[in-house]
């Protein structure tokens, strides 16, 4: 069993037995992996391993689908802003259980672990609660459409006709995957109206480098616009019931 080095993204962190901790990470190159990390509890080693999120690099004895064992870990960024802000920690752990009730283990996705790292560093970086709203709207966006649900906002998911200011009566549709023009809005009864402005921003948030969200101001109402079908989206296709985001309501309710 070789030693693998990797950098992660700590998930979850939680006692296993007297002196050990088992961890969920989001690794570069491995995808998901529960590990564990043996003797570390009560020495100055606790620290690096309890705290999350936090990325580190890794070195662990990795054992295909059983659980691996870590061997060392280096903290690399705690992310020290996100935990003196509650709004950005409650999204940050939004994200965190998201991940981890999703992501099955040792399915690679690269493109996730930078999203992932991004988005925590944009969060930490955050300079009001609008930006770090519409961090979280993007990283929902994006986070899907990884997974290979959509949304698909180009075409019509069923005639594929082109998406313009000129097609009237657009709907979107969890069931379909996307955008329903006016003819096809027929094939799901379930959908939202939704006006073409919104298809655009919703489209050029899921399309922008993660880097330029920082710039990016969106008036509080199509903020709101945008969570709406976005959750209506998500719940869709990962119904789970989260913790974290019945936390980050309340806290929005603030």
């Amino acid at each position: 069993m070789a030693l693998a080095r990797t950098n992660a993204l700590i998930i979850q962190s939680k006692r296993f037995r007297e002196t050990s901790l088992l961890i969920v990470y989001y690794t570069l190159n491995f995808g998901r992996i529960d590990a564990i990390a043996k003797g570390v509890v009560g020495t100055r080693k606790t620290p690096v391993f309890h705290l999350f999120p936090s990325y580190v690099e890794l070195f662990l004895y990795k054992k295909g689908n059983a659980l691996s064992l870590v061997s060392s870990s280096e903290l690399l960024d705690a992310f020290p802003k996100l935990h003196q802000d509650l709004r950005k920690l409650s999204s940050a752990l939004y994200i965190l259980e998201l991940v981890k009730e999703t992501i099955k283990e040792s399915e690679e996705n690269s493109s996730l672990f930078w999203l992932l790292l991004e988005s925590f560093k944009l969060l930490e970086n955050a300079k009001d609660d609008a930006s770090t709203e519409l961090i979280l709207i993007t990283f929902q966006l994006k986070f899907l459409k990884l997974l290979g649900y959509g949304p698909f906002l180009d075409n019509c998911v069923v005639c594929q006709e082109k998406i313009g200011e000129n097609l009237p009566e657009l709907k979107f549709s969890a069931k379909a995957g996307g955008i329903l023009c006016r003819k096809c809005s027929q094939e799901d009864r379930d959908s939202l109206v939704i006006n073409y402005p919104l298809v655009a921003l919703m489209n050029y948030l899921l399309n922008l480098k993660p880097s330029l969200l920082a710039r990016l101001k969106v008036p509080l109402n199509l903020r709101k616009e945008l969570t709406k079908y976005i959750e209506y989206f998500r719940d869709y296709h990962l119904p789970l019931e989260q913790k974290s985001l019945e936390s980050l309501k309340l806290i929005r309710g603030c």
